[in-house]
């Protein structure tokens, strides 16, 4: 028959397997939840960008090559207004954007811009709606003075 020492042996034998055994399904399930991630539609972060900065290109040619200009953003959160003010100063550097309307110039990305232009500053008016939320706004002094293209 067998004996004390088999028989833990045995035992240690397949408590070994059975560990082998869920470790391999453990890294398995983590590798197909990884593909599963990977596989999402989302666009890759370079295309984000170069989108976000093909939007802010048509912008250029009605902004100073340099300087500073206001920033609006009607974006639900205070990061997410951050994130925005961020990504806006990467595609229109080296133009510095300060977040508010206190500038002669304000470039604006807005979700609903009949909505937001209710309740902004009165002295800003449109100087370019460019579509898709994205427009210039311009204290109504600087509209005298900005050439029209």
């Amino acid at each position: 028959m067998f004996t004390k020492g088999a028989a833990r042996s045995r035992v240690r034998h397949a408590a070994r397997v059975a560990a082998l055994i869920v470790l391999v399904v453990s890294a398995l399930l983590s590798n197909l939840a990884h593909l599963k991630h990977l596989s999402r539609d989302d666009p890759a972060p370079d295309v984000l960008m170069l989108q976000r900065d093909q939007r802010f290109e048509r912008l250029k040619d009605a902004l100073p090559k340099r300087g500073t200009v206001g920033y609006l953003s009607d974006a639900p959160t205070w990061a997410d207004r951050e994130e925005h003010l961020m990504r806006a100063q990467f595609a229109l550097a080296p133009l510095i954007l300060v977040s508010g309307a206190e500038h002669a110039l304000v470039v604006a990305e807005l979700s609903d811009p009949a909505a937001a232009a209710k309740g902004r500053d009165p002295a800003l008016a449109v100087v370019r709606d460019l579509g898709d939320g994205l427009v210039l706004f311009a204290r109504e002094p600087m509209l005298r003075s900005t050439p029209q293209r």
